[in-house]
């Protein structure tokens, strides 16, 4: 005879309804956004499913207190700096550099999708290398979160983001080598 799981109580109910609501409005963006946290697709994957975890729980203590969007990433950005203060304690830390990176281009792919791709891992690089806070902003920014949104994911005024972002933008485009 196996045990049944007790039935759900409202709040239980309300809990899986809005992770359910969040993952179908947010759930590739989720993905995408641990890219910035996470190089290695095994450990990224870990963290995705770190962050669906934490996001269900979080649905718990969800009082509305701002949009669903921002919460999702605010649970995501909170998990994510875990992950990264976690990666940094590990000594036996692996990268890749972007002599590496394009060698695991695939050959069969035309050479637009591979310099796109190469593109991103030489842009997602880059991020890598930004102080934690700043790499914060800019995987917010690059997520389509305003000023404001990224202001109340990260505790930072949104005057303060968008000079941060500006700053970063010309940062970046120098190294990469374009114009602003």
């Amino acid at each position: 005879m196996t045990a049944r799981p007790p039935p759900l109580n409202d709040a239980s109910a309300s809990q899986n309804n809005r992770y359910r609501q969040a993952i179908a409005g947010f759930g590739p963006d989720i993905a995408r956004f641990a890219m910035g946290y996470e190089r290695d697709a095994a450990k990224r994957q870990e963290l995705v499913q770190e962050i669906h975890v934490a996001l269900w729980q979080s649905f718990a203590n969800y009082k509305e207190q701002c949009s669903l969007r921002t919460w999702v990433y605010r649970v995501a950005h909170n998990v994510g700096a875990t992950h990264i203060q976690r990666t940094f304690r590990m000594a036996d830390r692996i990268s890749l550099d972007l002599d590496e990176a394009e060698q695991v281009a695939d050959e069969r792919d035309g050479i637009a999708d591979v310099e796109r791709r190469m593109d991103l891992e030489r842009l997602l690089a880059l991020i890598h290398q930004l102080a934690p806070l700043d790499r914060e902003v800019m995987l917010l920014y690059l997520e389509d979160l305003d000023a404001a949104s990224i202001g109340d994911v990260t505790g930072i005024s949104a005057r303060n983001v968008a000079t941060k972002i500006h700053r970063i933008k010309a940062l970046l485009a120098r190294q990469l080598g374009t114009k602003d």
